[in-house]
């Protein structure tokens, strides 16, 4: 047998759920703590929803968003391609259309007369043929604006009803390109701003005009005059109006040397990324001073004229921004939707822990343990369904136990009660045994003086009115020693008692009659069915923080297969717990 030497304590308020329990103070974590507590099973589960909610808040939307912006960046850039197609095509046959007419005018005998007669010295030369011929030429050409013939020294011929900036000789001498005009070699030249005195860096519009050097048709080679022509303005503006990209939309026609040949007139200049667009080859993006443009080249087919055109992402996004908002309002359906899903699913699953709480806090041992409306979660499947059906035994098995622990009750005060009746004065037998040890002594009966003196010590250990079941060693020995002087005036030398009792055990405690029994199962089981003297050890000592006692006799012993069947016990069958001849003790 082993006891330990520990002890219980109980300390105030510490069991959990007590109103003294352990308090933080300075913990920065408190709120949340606090907050932890207060929350409901039904709420913690709500709240759960949000550990997925953001991510799907912010992965789906962005995940949606990147793509359908990329999609609506390549319609975009699908876009702007097939309107700077339309546009070069236009412009195209704007500039095809002009040089042809060109030729036609140079090479026409009606302008070859015309500047023939004038270099032979006619002051006035006959134009009305060379008026009929372009006029006809020019009539469903709308894109035309003028047509101007210069002889060696002054202008012979012009659509312009009367003199004017565009075909007076001494306003076109004042031209910032008439010098350059004269110097060129080449057979044609475009340029712009060409009403302008100076050429300006600035973008002036659509002020576009094509010259032709006309040379003899005799031998070709005789310079004889110089033809204008000018392309409308307004022509070339319906060109643009027609493009909606953004009111700050750049446009450019530029040659191959890059030098701007016409150009819109836009609220913002963006030539800065004229150099950059250069290198582009189609469409595409353009990041400069921290704006994002979306720009395009696309060549001409003659010339080597390029257009170009950069318009700002934040004017042309219309569809990102339609992407942004959808992609706004997905999230926050999403959202709505979490919030209800979650108060749902949140309510439904707390549904039943939170009615078996309430059955429980509301339990009072009544016949059943759990009502009729649990029924539907005692039968189902699931974890919940296993709760209510452990519950259910919980109930039935504490309903059982009650009525045990009650009927126990009854049979232990029948129990006091006949013990009551049957319980003898302990004064009374103290001073009947001891007038009886008188009485031996008196008589010189020794041995019954001490066998009466064993007994009293014996009866005064059990029938001391003490509310504790324990005793020190030092008495449970003494009680022992007194119960096998009784035992030895029966036994006589067939018995022998020998205590090992360490001194450091005397003052622990130990249960009340711990050993009696044991001690008495040595004699019965052991030493009485002996003819030979037997012997009884008692030993108590410290191993380590226990306390052990042992008890040895050397009597008859057992056999194996009846210690076999003794340690096979089965707790169904009592008939080993019976006091027959048969039993053997402990």
């Amino acid at each position: 047998m082993v006891f330990g030497k520990g002890s219980l304590t109980k300390t105030k308020g510490a069991a959990y759920g007590g109103k003294e329990g352990m308090k933080i103070h300075g913990n920065p974590r408190i709120f949340l703590e606090k907050i932890d507590r207060r929350l409901n099973y039904r709420m913690r589960l709500f709240f759960s929803f949000f550990l997925i909610a953001p991510p799907v808040l912010l992965i789906v939307p962005i995940g949606s968003y990147l793509v359908l912006s990329e999609s609506a960046q390549s319609e975009m850039e699908k876009s702007l391609m097939m309107t700077m197609e339309r546009m070069k095509n236009q412009i195209e046959l704007v500039i095809e259309e002009t040089k042809n007419l060109s030729r036609n005018i140079i090479y026409s005998e009606e302008v070859q007369t015309l500047l023939a007669e004038s270099a032979a010295g006619e002051k006035y030369p006959a134009s009305s043929d060379v008026a009929y011929f372009i006029n006809s030429f020019i009539v469903n050409r709308e894109y035309i604006e003028s047509v101007v013939i210069l002889g060696r020294e002054e202008t012979l011929f012009s659509t312009e009803k009367a003199f004017t900036n565009v075909s007076a000789t001494e306003e076109i001498r004042k031209k910032w390109w008439y010098q350059d005009m004269l110097e060129s070699d080449r057979p044609y030249e475009w340029y712009n701003q060409a009403l302008e005195g100076r050429r300006s860096e600035k973008p002036l519009g659509n002020q576009m005009m094509l010259t032709r050097g006309i040379r003899s048709l005799s031998d070709y080679k005789t310079p004889v005059g110089r033809m204008m022509i000018y392309i409308k303005e307004s022509y070339l503006d319906k060109i643009w109006e027609k493009m909606q990209w953004g009111e700050t939309t750049n446009l450019w026609v530029v040659d191959a040397e890059h030098k701007v040949l016409l150009s819109n007139l836009p609220k913002e200049d963006y030539s800065f990324l004229r150099d950059e667009i250069a290198n582009l080859d189609g469409v595409g993006v353009v990041n400069a001073r921290g704006v994002k443009y979306l720009a395009g080249k696309e060549a001409l087919k003659t010339d080597g004229f390029y257009l170009m055109m950069a318009a700002p992402f934040s004017e042309i996004d219309s569809r990102q921004t339609i992407v942004k908002i959808q992609m706004l309002l997905v999230a926050l359906i999403a959202f709505l939707v979490i919030i209800l899903v979650g108060l749902f699913t949140a309510t439904t699953m707390a549904k039943p822990i939170k009615l078996l709480a309430k059955t429980m806090d509301s339990y009072h041992g009544k016949q059943g343990g759990m009502g009729e409306e649990l029924a539907e979660y005692r039968d189902r499947k699931d974890e919940v369904g296993s709760i209510y059906r452990s519950y259910q035994e919980l109930t039935e098995r504490v309903e059982t136990l009650i009525k045990e622990i009650y009927l126990k009750d009854l049979e232990k005060k029948d129990a006091e009660l006949a013990l009551l009746e049957t319980q003898i004065n302990p004064h009374f037998l103290y001073n009947t045994l001891d007038s009886i040890n008188w009485m031996a002594l008196a008589n010189g009966q020794k041995e019954i003086s001490e066998m009466v003196t064993a007994l009293s010590d014996t009866f005064r250990l059990s029938l001391t009115k003490n509310s504790s079941s324990f005793v020190s060693v030092d008495q449970e020995i003494g009680y022992i020693e007194g119960y096998m002087t009784i035992q030895k005036f029966r036994y006589g030398e067939r018995l022998q008692c020998i205590y090992e009792i360490e001194k450091e055990v005397l003052d622990l405690e130990v249960l009340r009659f711990v050993l009696q029994p044991v001690v008495e199962n040595g004699f019965k089981h052991g030493i009485d069915k002996i003819e030979r003297a037997g012997r009884i050890v008692i030993r108590a000592e410290l191993a380590g923080d226990m306390l052990c006692f042992t008890v040895i006799n050397d009597g008859i012993g057992i056999d194996l297969e009846k210690m076999n069947r003794l340690l096979a016990f089965d707790n169904e069958n009592t008939e080993y717990l019976s006091f027959e001849s048969e039993g053997y003790g402990i």
